[in-house]
């Protein structure tokens, strides 16, 4: 009696086992392209799960992911890795929302504006000194030559921007003023424009320069534009915020 009663107990395990062989065939076939080492440890999680009396669907998942986890491993991916790149990236409304939820914060302790990280490093280090230069000695003089008559076909721009920045701000590489000046235009912090100096005696040094003279004497119609380099309400921004200047009115 005591051995009938027994044969149940046996044979639920038994009939589960046999009911997840396709379960362990399968894994086991997809494992072992993987290793020796991932089929046999796919074959032991197939057996516990099927003593244990599981579900072959769970006992399928099981098998499964311990596959994935070795695909992950032989090819160098942190599983964590793995599952924050399938998290879907925030949306440009979202990010937006976002925007709009910090600025009605008033506890907030952003006080910079979020560019200045990415400009300071695209300048280069006598771009830093230009700034500093025209922050603490205000608008300096430049010069545009052009030839030709005035709105006829054959006028000419022959230099746009000549000026002392190079020197008088004492660049150390005072040849490279022209793209210096470029460049800070190109991120919205100087403007190079045709408002003169108050003072127009300040444009004297640069008319007797060697270059500016000779470019005067090429001829009739040789005409020169008074212009002015100067921070702008940005890179004064700029300037105040990363760079080791007075506050702002103690400058000048």
């Amino acid at each position: 009696m005591v051995a009938e009663d027994a044969r149940p107990g046996w044979a639920g395990p038994v009939r589960t086992t046999t009911g997840v062989v396709w379960v362990a065939l399968s894994a086991v076939t997809e494992a072992a392209s993987w290793g020796l080492g991932t089929a046999v440890g796919v074959t032991a999680t197939v057996v516990r799960g099927s003593m244990a009396g599981q579900p072959p669907r769970q006992v399928l998942s099981q098998a499964g992911e311990q596959v994935r986890d070795s695909v992950r491993r032989a090819l160098g991916v942190d599983s964590a890795a793995s599952g924050a790149a399938a998290t879907a990236a925030p949306s440009l409304r979202d990010r937006g929302a976002e925007l709009l939820r910090r600025s009605a914060d008033v506890h907030s302790a952003d006080t910079d504006h979020p560019a200045f990280t990415r400009i300071l490093s695209e300048l280069a280090p006598d771009e830093a000194r230009i700034l500093r230069f025209l922050y603490l000695d205000g608008p300096q003089p430049a010069l545009d030559i052009r030839t030709g008559r005035p709105l006829s076909s054959g006028t000419q721009r022959i230099e746009v921007g000549m000026s002392l920045i190079g020197e008088t701000a004492a660049l150390r590489f005072a040849d490279r003023a022209i793209t210096y000046l470029t460049n800070l235009r190109r991120l919205g912090l100087i403007t190079v424009d045709g408002d003169q100096l108050d003072n127009p005696t300040r444009y004297q040094l640069l008319e007797s320069q060697p270059e500016v003279r000779r470019l005067l004497k090429r001829g009739f119609g040789t005409k020169v534009a008074y212009r002015s380099i100067a921070l702008t309400s940005f890179g004064t921004d700029f300037t105040t915020a990363c760079l080791p200047v007075p506050p702002r009115g103690h400058a000048l």
